[in-house]
């Protein structure tokens, strides 16, 4: 009875560990979607910009573009990193400087197959010191679409 009550906790404990290591396997690839943050005492307007996010086993990246202050101009990109566990949820921290102020960004969230919503702030640092800036933003984002593979000629 005792090596049948182990083989059954052996066969469940094995099962469990499966079924989370194909969940975290599904998450696998590109991801696209918008990220939107708080307008800041010196900017125009809110930020609201394009995301592209990748999964790569329990490693999770993503990059936007960084803008000037008027929010017309490309200045770099924000690269944030991180990692995701077997149910998707997932934490990633970037940092930056713009105009010599540092910033630094904090996200989590949950990711599926279907997309997800992650969640976060930025805190903005002069170079001198002084007052700190935080404002909060959000990113949507859905899987990005499967690009076909060119035929070759014929």
């Amino acid at each position: 009875m005792t090596n049948l009550r182990s083989l059954v906790l052996a066969t469940l404990t094995g099962g469990l560990l499966l079924s989370a290591s194909a969940g975290a396997q599904a998450l696998e690839g590109q991801f696209r979607g918008s990220y939107v943050c708080e307008k800041m005492p010196m900017t125009r307007d809110i930020l609201r910009v394009p995301l592209d996010l990748a999964v790569r086993g329990n490693t999770v990246e993503f990059a936007r573009p960084l803008f000037g202050l008027a929010g017309a101009r490309v200045t770099g990109s924000e690269l944030a990193s991180g990692t995701i566990d077997a149910d998707g949820k997932l934490h990633l921290k970037s940092q930056w400087t713009l105009l010599g102020n540092i910033a630094e960004g904090d996200y989590s969230g949950t990711l599926t197959p279907s997309g997800g919503t992650l969640t976060g702030t930025q805190i903005w640092r002069a170079p001198r010191g002084g007052d700190s800036i935080t404002r909060a933003c959000t990113m949507a984002l859905v899987p990005a679409p499967k690009i076909a593979a060119a035929s070759p000629p014929q």
